[in-house]
């Protein structure tokens, strides 16, 4: 009787088998897993969303800045109060004003130019040098050379150049350049005072693949009346 009652017990209560054993594993791998790997695209996501925004706003940052030295130099000769802006040649305030605004992206005493007709890589600049002081000519910097050819945050959350800002300063993967086409606005016209400009800026950074992306943001300059 008590053999027989033993038996009966190792029938009901009976050990999982390999193939039970493996889909329970499965299961749980699964359960785990799943949540996981979601969470881990939703952060690479989320990285490449940031980067591709921030890229965005650094050339748009780009554009407003050269907006904000041709407003300068239009107000300053506008006014014609100041030795920087004088006309030559009978030509009008806006008209030097153009002029002088064109001049001073083109080449320095360090030989950098951001029209791609002198320079085809273009040039890129420092975010404190352009407001400094709107009288002067920016500083510019070959995008080829080591003075600006990354990004780094400041302790104000400016983005400057590595090389010449980069003491102290959150280094980034970001890299701005700069490049101008000059555009025949009429034909046979002064190229000093007719020709509109086309500004592009591309952003590159790197993905967490290590992969480079570029952004390219283009706006257009005119000569005002």
């Amino acid at each position: 009787m008590r053999l027989s009652f033993l038996s009966q017990l190792q029938n009901r209560v009976r050990g999982f088998t390999l193939i039970e054993t493996l889909v329970s594993v499965f299961i749980i791998t699964t359960v785990i897993l799943g949540p996981l790997t979601v969470a881990s695209n939703a952060s690479t996501y989320a990285r490449q969303t940031k980067d591709t925004m921030t890229s965005v706003y650094l050339a748009q940052e780009t554009l407003e800045l050269l907006h904000h030295v041709q407003d300068s130099i239009y107000l300053e000769c506008g006014s014609q109060t100041s030795s920087n802006c004088l006309p030559q040649n009978g030509e009008t305030p806006s008209e030097a004003a153009w002029r002088i605004f064109r001049a001073r992206l083109g080449y320095n005493s360090q030989g950098v130019s951001c029209y791609a007709i002198d320079n085809p890589s273009g040039c890129t600049y420092d975010f404190i040098d352009m407001t400094t002081d709107e009288s002067a000519n920016p500083s510019k910097y070959s995008s080829n050379g080591n003075s600006c050819a990354t990004l780094s945050i400041s302790i104000d959350h400016v983005y400057v150049c590595t090389g010449v800002h980069g003491t102290g300063f959150t280094p980034t993967s970001f890299s701005r350049t700069l490049t101008l086409t000059s555009l025949k606005t009429f034909s046979g016209g002064d190229e000093d005072y007719n020709d509109d400009l086309r500004a592009t800026v591309t952003i590159s950074f790197k993905r967490p693949n290590g992969y480079t992306r570029r952004i390219k943001v283009v706006d257009f300059f005119h000569a005002r009346a």
